[in-house]
């Protein structure tokens, strides 16, 4: 099976997923950047590929997300005074 990866970046506009070396339409928010992708993968099972999330970080290195509940927990929370949720 080939690795096809995914990734999640922010842009100017919000955010895109890249797969393939084709960059999806902007989201808003990292959660819809990263629901679409999974939806994107899901159509192409047909394909015998495995898709590899990644998420970029503070120095635009390519970091593997683990799961996807991972990825909503890492950008979809909150956060209040102190660091405090």
């Amino acid at each position: 099976m080939a690795q096809v990866y995914c990734d999640i970046v922010p842009q100017a506009n919000g955010w895109v997923f890249v797969s393939d070396g084709i960059q999806s339409a902007a989201y808003p928010s990292y959660r819809l950047a990263v629901e679409a992708a999974k939806a994107h993968t899901e159509r192409q099972t047909g394909k015998r590929r495995t898709f590899i999330f990644r998420q970029q970080d503070l120095k635009g290195g390519m970091l593997e997300i683990g799961a996807m509940s991972q990825a909503f927990e890492q950008r979809g929370t909150s956060v209040g005074v102190g660091g405090r949720k």
